[in-house]
């Protein structure tokens, strides 16, 4: 008796609980980009901007460039063991319009004290980057490929300060097609790229006038 009143309030309960999540869900899209967060400072706004061009020395006269370095850290995954690993970046990011910014970076790989300096080329996109490359092992002459997928948002307060997270890491080692996942994250610094010709066209502007 006492199972089947159980069965009875469950019944009961459900169409209740349907009621009052799908009625919240529909006056409220918990998903939308103006919703409500509760952990969100409240000052923040949704509206989103390219953290790159926000960054960069902008003018009429050439595309924007912004030039970067940093670290990010974490682990290789190697035979479902976790290594301590490395990757250092060093480039730059040329503007191609529409959100759209062209990247080549030198990196170094670190695996446990094992390294391998590559050359990275690839596009930023809205927060997303995706670069690839090849390289070889510095003490052993092995060639090397890794492809990185991950997403960057500037440090608020912090400007010129980036955050970069790899959500998809990967080396193979060309000579024998093992591979390694990798896990990181860290901090890239970013600043104008200010060309020289600009500089020294600037200074016979001056020169001239002085004349």
């Amino acid at each position: 008796m006492k199972q089947i009143n159980k069965k009875h309030s469950l019944l009961f309960a459900l169409p209740v609980l349907a009621a009052l999540v799908f009625g919240s869900l529909g006056v409220t899209n918990a998903f939308a980009e103006d919703a409500f967060i509760g952990l969100a400072p409240e000052d923040v706004s949704s509206a989103r901007t390219d953290a790159f061009l926000d960054v960069s020395d902008v003018s009429p006269d050439r595309q924007a460039e912004v030039q970067f370095w940093g670290t990010t850290e974490g682990w290789a995954i190697i035979a479902g063991q976790a290594y301590d690993s490395t990757i250092g970046l060093e480039g730059t990011a040329v503007h191609q319009g529409n959100g759209v910014w062209k990247v080549k970076s030198d990196a170094k790989i670190s695996v446990e004290g094992r390294d391998a300096t590559l050359e990275l080329k690839g596009k930023a996109v809205n927060g997303k980057l995706r670069l690839h490359g090849t390289g070889t092992l510095v003490d052993g002459g092995d060639s090397f490929r890794i492809i990185l997928r991950g997403h960057y948002a500037p440090i608020h307060d912090q400007p010129g300060e980036f955050v970069l997270d790899w959500s998809m890491a990967k080396i193979q080692n060309m000579e024998n097609g093992f591979r390694i996942s990798l896990v990181q994250n860290g901090v890239i610094h970013v600043e104008p790229v200010i060309p020289v010709v600009d500089d020294v066209a600037d200074l016979e502007t001056d020169l001239k006038i002085e004349e």
